[in-house]
């Protein structure tokens, strides 16, 4: 279906998940593709606060770090012709799940547990090494992993390369948008 648009739809693609299964790398290869911008909730508050979402969390609690979430959902979800990359935490707020659903589709990617643990060792090396540090990425992990019990479309990318997420994803952005 992607050869019949040669650009992006009008609404926004977000893309949920727990980190490992391929929100940012997939939604950036969607966004190139077909034209579209790429943000990533994550950067967002980073660019914003100048510290990141964990530093946040650690520093002044949960409650500060969902305000700044809701506050960037809404600017999100004023653009169009995107693809919004969102940890699972986020999407558990009812507020931003609806912000987000208005906006356009939404399609959580999943991936198996064996499988998010290799992708995280290829991407951190030895620093996954340290228990502390393993055991940091393990709680965040759980605590991303409460959007899977949301009922929210899937993809299960275990077994999909890139380029096979991103075709996926894109059909499914072409197919799901309201043109």
């Amino acid at each position: 279906m992607s050869a019949v648009f040669e650009t992006a739809p009008y609404q926004n693609l977000t893309l949920t998940g727990p980190m490992g299964v391929g929100k940012t790398a997939v939604g950036r290869a969607v966004a190139q593709h077909l034209g579209a911008e790429f943000f990533d909730l994550e950067n967002e508050i980073l660019a914003r606060e100048g510290q990141p979402a964990e530093a946040i969390r650690e520093l002044f609690g949960e409650a500060r770090l969902k305000t700044l979430e809701m506050t960037a959902i809404r600017d999100l979800t004023l653009r169009r012709h995107a693809v919004i990359a969102v940890g699972g935490p986020a999407m558990l707020d009812e507020t931003n799940r609806a912000r987000l659903a208005e906006a356009g589709p939404i399609l959580c990617l999943t991936c198996r547990l064996d499988e998010i643990l290799r992708r995280m060792h290829a991407a951190r090396g030895a620093w996954f090494h340290n228990p502390a540090n393993r055991g940091m990425l393990l709680s965040r992990l759980k605590r991303e992993m409460r959007v899977m019990a949301l009922d929210l479309p899937r993809l299960d990318t275990s077994r999909l390369s890139i380029v096979e997420t991103e075709a996926a994803v894109a059909a499914y952005w072409l197919e799901h948008a309201r043109l």
